[in-house]
């Protein structure tokens, strides 16, 4: 039984995604490819060919495989969103494992909830053609905005403005070397994970940046920071990112309004919910303070106590585990109907609710009970 069903998946899977699951895994658990070897009682050559794609492999040596890397044999046949396994192709990509991992899961949970009808994601946010340049860039900024009705103030609740323009974002602790923030399109929507274990600023800023690749239809990025050099697409993306999040009028005008330059960045970043790097960032690009004043400005970040003299406080936004609220509903709603086991529903929550939190089920009504008993033979 075991052989057969998991070679039936291993005939309809790349060799050589399967080859990388297991690379991925065995890097992720610490192991040479030696100690693998040793471990499941293959040749260090074996593995090696197995990880390049070069060597089948029996269900047997998978079941090992899978017991030494604690992993459920399914993961390592399962098929991956095309977006995923391009993302993963792509020669000299910086990335997280654990990321990847979280990634992979979190748009598997969404797939299977939008075939069991659980889920239906509506995507209501403009998709607009990739930006030429840093100008085209606060333009398209300016468009989302525009979408979602914010005028010049701060957008606030990234999250649930993210579900509104069709992507579903998941905040995981992903811990320190645990990336930035991933998307992935799915149909005419889109998920994003972002490393909850950030600092807040820098994890609505990671946000921004996804919504940006599904706005302009990009299907995969990780890892990605104010001060990313990758690329001039991605340059892009974060210029689109920080005018969603700082627009330029309001900033302006702001700033304008007279007072000592910390104290006013201060206060726009506790409005706006960004990082101090990121404000400074806008202040100088959009000429507002010299180089001079950028330097002072970034070697002195606020503390607790600034944020008591002003009587502000830094709201945090995307803490570790977030869902989508409408993404929590429906998986609360398939629980209810009977679609969604206790077990499953919490998985597909992410440990951000406990069992004794599940809401009572309804009694089954008496009829139900009267049915099933004329059925009887």
């Amino acid at each position: 039984m075991l052989e057969s069903h998991i070679m039936r998946a291993a005939r309809q899977f790349d060799q050589r995604q399967l080859g990388q699951r297991v690379a991925d895994a065995r890097i992720e658990s610490g192991l040479t490819q030696a100690d693998l070897a040793t471990a499941v009682g293959l040749d260090r050559t074996a593995v090696a060919k197995v990880e390049a794609g070069a060597r089948k492999i029996s269900a047997v040596e998978l079941a090992r495989l899978a017991e030494v890397l604690g992993r459920p044999l399914e993961w390592f046949v399962a098929e991956l969103p095309d977006a995923v396994v391009s993302r993963r192709s792509a020669p000299g990509a910086q990335h997280s494992l654990r990321l990847d991992r979280a990634v992979e899961k979190v748009a598997s949970d969404v797939e299977f909830l939008v075939e069991q009808a659980i889920l239906n994601p509506v995507a209501t946010g403009p998709r607009l053609t990739s930006p030429r340049d840093l100008a085209g860039a606060e333009r398209a900024g300016e468009q989302v905005r525009a979408a979602l009705h914010l005028d010049d103030g701060p957008l606030l609740e990234i999250g649930a403005a993210a579900e509104r323009l069709g992507v579903l974002s998941f905040s995981l602790s992903l811990g320190e070397h645990g990336g930035d923030g991933a998307y992935v399109s799915i149909d005419d929507f889109g998920v994003a994970v972002v490393n909850g274990d950030t600092e807040p600023g820098r994890r609505r800023f990671t946000l921004a940046h996804e919504i940006g690749h599904h706005v302009f239809a990009d299907e995969y990025a990780t890892d990605l920071s104010l001060a990313d050099l990758g690329s001039e697409t991605e340059r892009r993306i974060n210029g689109f990112a920080i005018h969603l999040l700082l627009p330029r009028a309001a900033v302006t005008a702001r700033w304008r309004g007279g007072g000592q330059s910390r104290e006013k960045a201060i206060r726009l970043g506790v409005e706006y919910r960004v990082s101090w790097s990121a404000l400074c960032h806008q202040l100088r690009s959009f000429g507002l303070v010299d180089e001079s004043e950028h330097r002072e400005l970034i070697a002195s970040p606020p503390t607790r106590a600034d944020y008591l003299e002003l009587g502000m406080g830094f709201v945090e936004e995307l803490h570790p585990p977030t869902v989508p609220t409408g993404y929590a509903r429906a998986v609360l709603g398939g629980y209810r109907s009977g679609k969604l086991g206790a077990n499953r529903t919490i998985d597909l929550l992410w440990g951000s609710i406990a069992a004794e939190d599940l809401p009572e089920l309804a009694p089954l009504p008496r009829e139900a009970f009267q049915r099933d008993f004329d059925l009887l033979p």
